[in-house]
């Protein structure tokens, strides 16, 4: 794995975390999630993003995406981005997407928030600023892997047991494994009564009080894990990195409620690498 370089004389120095996935399944796939680097704090889009849709330059986000593609060795249009609506859509990719032009494959991805692909040496991933990124992994006698976008409204959706479940008509259970991502932890989501309402109503219990404010916190991370145990994949199979995207120290992630949404994103994704 190349460490991402210079980006020009005011573009970031970044790299690539590699994730849990490719230790369990090594020379199989490989999973990573991008690091924000050097950045301006009066900027919020400075730093390594690949994110075109948020208001960023498209000088800045395209050298980020030729860097990526550089350090992972792919072919740029190989790195597959759905442009994200916070809903539940999720799309198969096979040989006949990658036949099509870039403008039917843009108009395929948009309003999707969850990719699977067999096809080796393709990337496919999420931008994330405080919703929970979820990758998972087969790698028995059908090898795929999904990324997903779950946001509040996508993981009661049940976007990341929708993916499973897709990925289970021809994979068993067993043979999967996944990876919940940086996000917004407990303590920082808060929400409004009508959601965590909504929530309630759905069955799910992980919604805590402040009892100092009064306001309901949820906690994202713990119910897309709860989403794919009952999918069937094992707990012990299941990573979560639990690090906060919004009251982490680090600088390396960047945070819609931190930073306002008009700002850039970290990348999270993966491919299969050889079976």
């Amino acid at each position: 794995m190349k460490t991402l370089g210079m980006m020009g004389n005011t573009g970031p120095t970044t790299n690539i975390k590699r994730g849990p996935l490719c230790s369990l399944f090594p020379g199989k796939v490989l999973d990573f999630t991008t690091l924000r680097g050097n950045y301006d704090n009066s900027d919020p889009y400075s730093g390594f993003s690949i994110c075109g849709y948020t208001g960023d330059v498209p000088q800045h986000y395209d050298k980020c995406l030729h860097q990526l593609a550089d350090a992972l060795n792919v072919d740029i249009n190989n790195i597959i981005q759905p442009r994200q609506t916070h809903g539940s859509q999720v799309v198969m990719l096979n040989d006949n997407f990658f036949s099509m032009d870039l403008d039917e494959r843009s108009k395929l991805l948009d309003g999707v928030d969850g990719l699977i692909t067999s096809c080796k040496r393709v990337v496919v991933g999420v931008n994330t600023a405080d919703c929970v990124p979820v990758l998972l992994c087969a790698c028995g006698q059908v090898p795929m892997v999904a990324a997903v976008h779950a946001g509040w409204r996508g993981t009661l959706a049940g976007i990341a047991a929708k993916t499973a479940r897709m990925m289970l008509e021809t994979c068993r259970a067993e043979d999967i494994a996944a990876y919940i991502g940086v996000s917004i932890c407990c303590d920082c989501f808060e929400v409004g009564d009508e959601v965590a309402d909504a929530f309630f109503t759905a069955g799910y219990t992980e919604i805590h009080h402040n009892t100092i404010t009064g306001k309901a916190h949820i906690n994202l991370q713990e119910i897309n894990r709860r989403q794919l145990i009952d999918c069937g994949i094992a707990p012990e199979k299941i990573f979560i990195d639990g690090r906060c995207s919004r009251h982490d120290k680090s600088g390396n992630y960047f945070s819609a409620r931190r930073m306002g949404i008009h700002s850039g994103r970290t990348f999270t994704g993966i491919m299969l690498e050889t079976v």
